[in-house]
């Protein structure tokens, strides 16, 4: 039996016609890639927490194929009204999960609320939203889900512990969702940046910062590239990716 592949016609735009749920859009990775698969020609559903500039400007510059959902993701009506607000420009195609934060502290100082809510925002937000994107793209019988992990979910890191374990997580929930529902032709993938120039990439400085970037054998990652990749990953040119972890690292040595 063939499935059928993407709903989009034929365009020079790669995203033409496909309909992007985003959540973590406010800033840094997530901003990025709201402009990157706006200036391919997606319509975008962009999740966010807190309003910032570079959101608004996008709103104004693509008022027809832009919608802003404030909310939190691991709250079940945030969730739900994404998938919603979605289907009202008639379906929705593509789901990227990058909403996330950190909580960064060893392990034997970490505090069970501080674990707590690193896996609250980190996975059940991730639940939540595959849950109800995953039951429009079953009507359609189609459907793209990304996930953006870290390459501390493959590596770990000193002082991620709930971090690391949190986007590890990731990859379980897509390997699970791409066999539960390979007969709908919903596929996922799992992509694991390394440090970029953005979010702590950003922040840190002098010798923790070349030691960072030192171990990657390209250096500092640019959040503009990872962003390309993603919308990529939600075009029809990655239609037989599934099931599988991306690492974009730069060639990451530990």
């Amino acid at each position: 039996m063939t499935l059928p592949t993407s709903p989009a016609p034929p365009s020079a735009s790669p995203l033409a016609g496909r309909v992007v749920l985003l959540t973590g859009a406010g800033r840094g990775l997530g901003l990025l890639t709201a402009e990157t698969l706006l200036d391919q020609g997606a319509t975008v559903v962009a999740n966010h927490r807190s309003p910032s500039e570079g959101l608004e400007r996008l709103a104004s510059k693509h008022r027809d194929r832009f919608r802003l959902v404030p909310g939190d993701v691991a709250t079940d009506d945030t969730a739900a009204l994404l998938a919603s607000e979605a289907r009202r420009f008639g379906r929705l195609d593509v789901l990227v999960h990058n909403a996330a934060i950190t909580r960064d502290q060893p392990l034997v100082r970490m505090s069970v609320e501080d674990w707590d809510e690193v896996q609250r925002v980190n996975l059940r937000g991730a639940f939540l939203t595959t849950k109800y994107a995953v039951k429009s793209m079953m009507r359609a019988r189609y459907g793209r889900i990304i996930y953006i992990s870290s390459i501390t979910a493959l590596t770990g890191n000193a002082g991620q512990a709930a971090y690391a374990s949190s986007k590890a997580g990731l990859h379980g929930l897509a390997m699970t969702v791409s066999q539960e529902y390979a007969s709908y032709n919903i596929r996922t993938a799992t992509l694991a940046p390394g440090i970029l120039d953005t979010g702590l990439g950003a922040t840190v400085a002098g010798p923790q910062r070349r030691r960072m970037t030192d171990r990657s054998l390209l250096g500092l990652g640019e959040a503009a590239r990872t962003a390309e990749t993603i919308a990529f990953l939600a075009s029809p040119a990655a239609d037989y990716i599934n099931a599988t972890v991306i690492r974009s690292d730069g060639g990451m040595r530990y």
